[in-house]
């Protein structure tokens, strides 16, 4: 009953704490986290305390497919030096200088690195929000780099957790040769597995059974990775971005619609659900700190905030691989552009996770008596990081003369041309395949044809003006359909099967007028 309880109140404070914080303009995070916290007061869920495998076993696999569907594959070959420096470099940088930060305050080595692993990876779903703000190139490196990263930062958490837990350090060839064997053998399962996957999709046309192998897929090339002892992370994101780039080929229109939509509230709740889970054990953590030296844990806290932005400002400007293709004009951008870059510093789900998952106990079955510090501390840049960054990153972007991406809507514009033009070139022998009346050909050619004429040439504003009208007339004449078979279903005239066959109908028709909605 406990665990039911918890889901409820877990899913209830999402659905609260995101509508307050959309209505309001407050960070969600910061909101969930004090909601959380409150929440921890109460007797009920006083106690609650996860196991620390579950956060990333469950969790971080569909955060991270989510958002690997999201990345273009093209955008990170082109700018896979850059991206690599940020993902690897960067986040051995911030582990060592976390690590070194913490240790000389007092934190034990192994606690510090494991501090230091925690906090080394910057988060997906706050760059994804960025999204329409800034240049493509600038925007695809910074989400590349923040699910790549993931990858880096947890090998070195496995490697420092086994140091607390109470195992030998490996050293630096130990852990150079562990992290080149989990790279790559997360690399090969992720490969792997969205290699079977393919297969599969190519031979299912159902969207439901779709649906259910889209969600084993990330959890599959996890198990597959951690079977090898090898990088679940890395695996999820290499399986999401050959699979995003291999969908439309593979994947029908409705299990496409499906699938996504399944994605984004799942990981809408499960993202929610860890910053309400942090929050709940705030209280404990803040008991356990009080305990000792809470001025002093709180510098800690606050100084490793900034050493974690310090450390990636200085990277990215004076690094030997400069983030030369994020500015679409320039190879080389100016101190401004990269300082932009460097004040993307969001820590989140992942570094949430991670601190969740840092063990109880260790091999000897003594607790880890530095656990509450490394989630205080993790909470603290946290959160940090989404008021200070969050509120100030329009500013540092409008000062950095950084505009939206014009280069998408282009090629927007040129695939649609492209896409009619060959419908046209084709149409005659499509029709005599499908056995079409002369009519209906003539009738389709006909629509196609001013497609095409709208698509080169939009029109002045009094043209696209009477479009919008007309998209507006139909989408309110949709409404009164369905405000008129759902009457019709509340009378008892019609099944509410039959509501169910009209409404889909209705709603593709709704969707296509609606038009393409950006991910972000």
């Amino acid at each position: 009953m406990q665990g039911l309880v918890l889901v409820v109140v877990l899913a209830t404070t999402v659905l609260v704490g995101t509508t307050i914080g959309g209505r309001y303009r407050v960070a969600p995070p910061v909101l969930l986290i004090t909601m959380g916290a409150l929440l921890a007061l109460t007797p009920t869920l006083s106690h609650v305390v996860l196991e620390p495998n579950v956060v990333l076993l469950l969790f971080l696999p569909a955060i991270l497919y989510r958002e690997a569907l999201y990345v273009s594959l093209r955008e990170v070959r082109a700018n896979l030096p850059i991206i690599g420096g940020l993902a690897v470099a960067l986040v051995i940088l911030t582990m060592i200088t976390v690590a070194l930060t913490a240790h000389a305050f007092g934190v034990p080595p192994a606690a510090a690195q494991v501090l230091g692993a925690v906090l080394a990876p910057t988060d997906a779903a706050a760059v994804a929000g960025l999204a329409k703000r800034l240049p493509r190139r600038f925007l695809t490196v910074l989400r590349a780099e923040s699910l790549i990263n993931d990858g880096t930062a947890l090998t070195l958490f496995a490697v420092s957790v086994g140091l607390i837990a109470g195992g030998a350090s490996p050293g630096p060839l130990g852990y150079l040769g562990r992290f080149a064997g989990s790279f790559l053998g997360g690399v090969a399962a992720g490969l792997v597995v969205a290699g079977v996957v393919v297969l599969i999709r190519r031979r299912l046309e159902d969207p439901l059974r779709e649906g259910v192998l889209s969600f084993l897929t990330p959890f599959s090339a996890f198990l597959l990775a951690e079977v090898v002892h090898a990088s679940g992370v890395l695996a999820v994101v290499v399986a999401g971005l050959v699979l995003s780039y291999a969908s439309p080929r593979v994947t029908g229109a409705q299990s496409r619609v499906l699938t996504l939509g399944f994605w984004e509230l799942l990981t809408f709740m499960v993202n929610g659900g860890l910053f309400v889970l942090l929050g709940l054990q705030i209280p404990r953590v803040v008991r356990v700190v009080l305990g000792g030296s809470f001025e002093r844990t709180l510098v800690l806290a606050f100084t490793v905030t900034a050493v974690v932005v310090a450390t990636r400002l200085f990277w990215v400007l004076v690094s030997a691989y400069p983030i030369g293709a994020l500015d679409q004009t320039s190879s080389r951008p100016g101190w401004r552009v990269r300082t932009a870059a460097g004040w993307v510093t969001f820590r989140g789900a992942v570094s949430l996770a991670a601190a969740l998952a840092v063990p109880t106990t260790m091999a000897d079955g003594r607790p880890v008596a530095d656990r509450d510090l490394i989630i205080f501390t993790t909470a603290v840049v946290i959160l940090s990081t989404m008021l200070v960054q969050g509120t100030t990153l329009p500013l540092v972007v409008n000062w950095a003369g950084l505009r939206a991406d014009r280069g998408r809507a282009e090629e927007v514009r040129q695939a649609r041309t492209r896409a009619v033009e060959a419908v046209l070139a084709d149409l005659p022998a499509v029709a005599a395949g499908t056995g079409a009346a002369r009519e209906t050909v003539d009738q389709l050619r006909r629509d196609y044809e001013e497609h095409l004429a709208m698509v080169r040439d939009p029109g002045g504003a009094a043209e696209v003006e009477a479009r919008e009208s007309d998209r507006r007339l139909r989408l309110a004449v949709l409404a009164r359909k369905r405000r008129e078979i759902t009457r019709l279903r509340d009378a008892n005239e019609i099944d509410d099967v039959v509501l169910r066959e009209l409404q889909a109908a209705l709603d593709i028709e709704e969707i296509r007028l609606l038009g393409p909605q950006a991910e972000e």
